[in-house]
């Protein structure tokens, strides 16, 4: 055959089939290698596992294979990319008819090797299936997270502007009162101009003052209800947005809270919140930094885990997790033990994610590894 160049697209089918497996074999990983080193492209399909091995050995290949539905016998032709295919002879011959036994002893021929490397593709195929049904699930949840902002950044705009067209027509309707109270002074003004008022005149005079004056003084507002002071878990209103949300990060001493209603997490002022009683919170008060007491250098103290420095977020979701970690660490007086086990690393990401972003966390690093390594994060709190 023509020696290819270096933009050549090789096709093969079934490379080094029709000899001696073994032969065959050895032939088709050499005319790949060489393939590899003088063509473009090369795709190949085969049946011989040394070939789905040279994955492995040379990062120049890659393995690919065609899903197989195993309950109709027929392929679903949906590429797996970077997952070989797994020969189904047997599992055909035994569906077709073949006598188990028979095919009980071609498995033992086969040998443990090759079956196991058969069970290690199949749990390859079952987590390709399950990490796509996270994606879709993901791609749902995020489809909905993003429906939601709209909704509520549609509502917080429609009350901005509901607020800004009452405040304009209070102002009006202020305005105009002020207007006609000025007109009202006017003639009781010009009637005691006209001649030397008498006692009774003035008197009625300064009565036709005094009911202008009720008439149009503003009215006293209403006192407002005793405070209160939002703490991790109340659930309060969030007037702006029309929405009841759950404290999860208590107010700073610049009057910031983090709150959460449905996926939506943010930050508000403390002004801008109320209980579901309709108290308006207390102003926070920085308290003025009391001078520091003279104390002897601290000895260095030993950081031992107890049970109540320890925490167990495994089987949790990240959400969740966030607000028992948070609720942990701000009654927290030295170092805490976050148990989130390895998993898929999403818990592990979420939870270091959070600590980042704590402003009570100095740092964190992982476990000891007779303290649980990797499964297990400690964190310096400040």
């Amino acid at each position: 055959s023509p020696i290819p160049n270096p933009q050549s697209l090789v096709l093969l089918d079934e490379v080094g089939a029709g000899t001696d497996p073994v032969e065959g074999s050895a032939l088709a990983i050499a005319l790949l290698q060489y393939l590899a080193n003088h063509a473009q492209l090369t795709i190949a399909t085969t049946h011989f596992g040394e070939l789905k091995a040279l994955k492995y050995e040379d990062e120049r290949f890659e393995n690919a294979s065609v899903e197989f539905d195993e309950s109709t016998l027929s392929p679903t032709y949906r590429l797996l990319w970077g997952i070989p295919g797994r020969s189904n002879a047997l599992t055909i011959a035994l569906r077709l008819g073949l006598k188990p036994e028979v095919v009980q002893q071609a498995k033992t021929q086969v040998g443990e090797a090759t079956d196991e490397v058969n069970q290690v593709i199949a749990g390859l195929e079952a987590q390709r299936r399950r990490q796509e049904t996270k994606a879709a699930e993901a791609q749902v949840l995020l489809q909905q997270t993003e429906r939601l902002y709209k909704e509520v950044s549609a509502k917080a705009a429609n009350l901005e502007e509901r607020e800004s067209s009452l405040r304009a027509s209070q102002e009006i309707a202020v305005q105009q009162a002020i207007a006609q109270a000025k007109g009202e002074i006017a003639q009781v003004i010009r009637r005691l101009q006209k001649g030397t008022p008498t006692a009774q005149e003035a008197q009625q005079a300064t009565n036709a003052l005094n009911q202008i004056g009720q008439l149009y003084q503003p009215a006293t507002p209403a006192k407002p209800k005793p405070g209160f002071m939002p703490k991790i878990g109340d659930r309060i209103r969030v007037p702006k947005l029309g929405q009841i949300a759950d404290v999860i990060a208590a107010p700073n001493e610049d009057g910031e809270l983090s709150v959460r209603f449905g996926l939506m997490k943010m930050t508000v002022k403390l002004q801008d919140v109320e209980s579901l009683d309709g108290q308006k919170p207390e102003p926070v008060v920085k308290a003025k930094p009391a001078p520091a007491p003279v104390t002897p250098p601290p000895q260095n103290v030993p950081e031992i885990r107890t049970s109540q420095n320890t925490i167990d977020l495994r089987g949790k979701r990240v959400a969740d997790a966030e607000y028992i970690l948070d609720k942990a660490i701000s009654e927290a007086t030295g170092p805490v033990w976050i148990i989130h086990g390895y998993g898929t690393g999403k818990l592990r990401q979420g939870v270091h994610t959070f600590l980042q972003q704590h402003s009570r966390v100095n740092n964190y690093e992982p476990a000891e590894q007779a303290d649980g390594g990797t499964g297990v994060t400690i964190a310096h709190i400040k």
